[in-house]
């Protein structure tokens, strides 16, 4: 027996029965094999197993003719595991699974609940009870929302489980060569679970060796926690782009969908200007375009697209574009000028990517002439057009399952065509990804959709959870924040605030406190004139970004319902509690003695100590700002729904006898109002009347402010 201990994550390898054990305080997790697919054989076999002691971990190796290895080393806290196998044949021979790990002895019972981590930016992502499972797709919808290679009962790139005490949560640490995910059996809990780097069948010359994505186990920590752990490593080891630009602006789609014109962009765009919201972007969606797949053969009003953009430049803002490059519908002039630009099936067929405008088709990336082809498309679109944010959408396509013109996995082609596509318009240009295998993404675009598509309603019944809904968006939106800074910065989708949709005003404030408090993409989708002076104050509440929030509960429930955003500059913190249920419910938040609250949205002060409780209408929330107690004054709460959280840049005090100055720095392009705690006895000086409240509210910033205060 060969044991390695990791930060109380232990693996144990028996040699005599060639399997390999997951334990955590004592206890058994899960025990299995490892396995490898070459032809129709599977590797290792029992008969030729041994272990070594290798550095600072174990090495464990299948001393076999096909010199199947497995590798073990520190990693925070967990352990990582690779596979490889070799042809030492003389033919070819296909890949099938490389398995670091496929258990079918667990200690996961009927209780657990099992984290859940959808293939691409649509797929359902949550926690839910090991027995339950996520609303069926249409079956013209599969391709579209899932990984038609994968079975139901799969996790893609990530795992979770917990049952009580017991959890372990698994995730691959690189996603660049496959389209890595983890597969389950149920019965009494759960069953089996197997670790899947899948080959796609790529052929393996004599010689070569075939190696799986570094498997990370982590049975010590907390699901969420470990989560969070698993994203930062693979972030840094996939050169995660994470810049400090968060996109905010305005989208044409949610309200023009395909019926956009070039005059309704530039009426928004004087509309922003008039308004002076402090946002960057203004981006064009779908409907300039005759087709998927012709981007360049333009529809009528959008003949001189650098004149709009020009128009949208001198507002002095950045000019953005969607498009769809891997998403390709039959009757474009692509499919008939070039057939054998798309992923076939083993008959010759075109591989079916769902329907939209008819039968739906993906490009092959790695045709050189689809790569010549998307370079020029880019450079058009960049170049001469003059796009400086591209909201690449449907790119799932690039990586379905088929016949390609050269033998690589479907991870590796997608990962093609997204590289060229980041030559073609270089560094600076900003990509943001949608409906895209979210692994394979990593290190080339910029952002990411998280969720479904937000609609101007909650929900749909009978409709999957992958359909454009307001509830289906939020769900991923919670649990993948962990994502956000660590492989790109998250895009929670639009925020729909105009009064004129099905949306509750508490819908439409929770989603703008989730907006705002993650500190991910903000962009919102109306019709500018159809936004009231309300819902306008709601939007500026969410504006600017802050660096990031902390969702609290994923790993344990399907709707976290616990958000908080940490304000560094003087140990505050706004914290956002949910009611995700469909009636109302009474919510509280109670303080400590050494805290004092605001109510941020019915603006009243809380004491050191005490409860904010009200009841919250469905799909709503409550919302505090929470602040050190002090008895000299000393910022309570703000205007911004975060409470200014990393926008706060510096607080000091400063007394001189029986005065005193409170300074504060905010990083906004824009004046701040905040909410200023003024303890017994003290007074704001030189206003009248000011003793006689417990607080007052004042206008800080850009940059630097002082507000002075005397001893009454």
């Amino acid at each position: 027996m060969v044991q390695v201990d990791v930060g109380g994550t232990v693996l144990q390898f028996a040699p005599e029965t060639a399997r390999v054990s997951l334990r955590a305080d004592g206890t058994t997790l899960a025990s299995g094999r490892v396995v490898a697919e070459l032809g129709t054989d599977r590797y290792p076999r029992t008969d030729s197993y041994h272990v070594q002691t290798d550095g600072d971990g174990a090495r464990v190796r299948y001393d076999d003719a096909a010199g199947t290895t497995v590798r073990l080393g520190e990693a925070a806290r967990g352990a990582t595991l690779t596979v490889s196998v070799a042809n030492e044949t003389e033919t070819p021979r296909s890949v099938g699974r490389l398995c670091p790990l496929a258990a079918d002895d667990l200690s996961f019972g009927p209780e657990t609940r099992l984290y859940r981590h959808g293939y691409q930016s649509w797929t359902p992502t949550a926690t839910l009870p090991v027995e339950a499972s996520f609303a069926p797709i249409e079956p013209a919808d599969v391709p579209m929302m899932t990984d038609v290679d994968a079975p139901r009962t799969t996790s893609h790139c990530h795992i979770g489980l917990a049952d009580g005490e017991r959890r372990l949560t698994a995730g691959f640490l690189d996603h660049s060569e496959y389209v890595t995910r983890f597969d389950y059996e149920r019965g009494d809990g759960v069953e089996s679970l197997t670790a899947v780097s899948p080959g796609d069948g790529v052929s393996l010359a004599p010689g070569e060796r075939a190696t799986s994505a570094p498997l990370w186990v982590d049975a010590a920590r907390p699901v969420d926690d470990a989560l969070a752990a698993l994203a930062e490593r693979t972030g840094e080891r996939m050169d995660a782009r994470v810049g400090e630009w968060v996109p905010t602006g305005w989208c044409s789609w949610y309200h023009y969908f395909t019926e956009v014109t070039a005059d309704d962009v530039r009426s928004n765009l004087a509309e922003l200007d008039e308004w002076g919201l402090p946002v960057d972007l203004v981006q064009l969606d779908d409907g300039y375009q005759t087709a998927f797949g012709d981007w360049r053969t333009l529809a009528d009003g959008f003949e001189d697209m650098a004149a709009l953009v020009g128009d949208v430049r001198d507002g002095d803002y950045t000019p953005g574009l969607w498009l769809a490059p891997f998403f390709v519908q039959e009757d474009a002039d692509l499919v008939a000028s070039h057939p054998e630009w798309l992923v076939t099936d083993g008959d010759g067929e075109f591989v079916s990517a769902g329907e939209r405008h008819g039968e739906m088709y993906g490009l092959d990336l790695t045709h050189p002439e689809v790569q010549t082809w998307l370079r020029e498309t880019f450079r058009t679109i960049v170049d001469e057009w003059g796009f400086e944010y591209l909201k690449l959408d449907f790119l799932y396509a690039g990586a379905l399952p088929g016949e390609r013109f050269a033998d690589v996995t479907r991870a590796e082609a997608y990962r093609e065509g997204l590289a060229a596509i980041r030559e073609a318009v270089g560094e600076e240009t900003y990509i943001l990804g949608c409906g895209a295998p979210q692994g394979q993404s990593v290190g080339l675009v910029d952002s990411m959709r998280v969720g479904p598509d937000t609609a101007e309603y909650w929900a749909r019944e009978g409709e999957s959870d992958s359909e454009p809904a307001h509830e289906n968006a939020i769900r991923n939106v919670l649990n993948r924040d962990y994502l956000h800074r660590r492989w790109w910065v998250n895009d929670p989708d639009c925020q729909l605030v105009r009064e004129t949709t099905e949306l509750s005003p508490a819908e439409r404030e929770s989603f703008a406190t989730l907006v705002a408090l993650t500190g991910g993409a903000n962009v919102f989708s109306d019709r500018i004139a159809d936004i009231g002076a309300d819902t306008r104050s709601l939007l500026e509440r969410s504006l600017p970004p802050v660096r990031a929030g902390a969702v609290e509960g994923v790993g344990r429930t399907e709707f976290p319902d616990r958000l908080v955003c940490e304000r560094a500059a003087d140990g505050g913190r706004a914290v956002a509690l949910f009611n995700w249920t469909d009636s109302p419910e009474t919510l509280s938040l109670s303080l400590t003695d050494d805290e004092r609250g605001w109510d941020a949205f019915e603006g009243e002060a809380v004491p050191a100590g005490g409860t904010v409780e009200r009841t919250v209408p469905a799909h709503g929330c409550l919302l505090v700002h929470v602040a050190p107690a002090s008895d000299r004054p000393h910022l309570l709460g703000a205007d911004h729904l975060a409470g200014l959280g990393s926008r706060l840049e510096r607080v000091a005090w400063s007394a001189d006898g029986a005065a005193g100055q409170l300074s504060l720095t905010v990083d906004a392009a824009t004046p701040q109002s905040v909410t200023v705690a003024v303890p017994d006895g003290w007074t704001r000086a030189g206003v009248d009347g000011a003793g006689a409240a417990d607080t007052c509210t004042v206008t800080v910033g850009p940059g630097p402010a002082t507000l002075s205060f005397e001893r009454s």
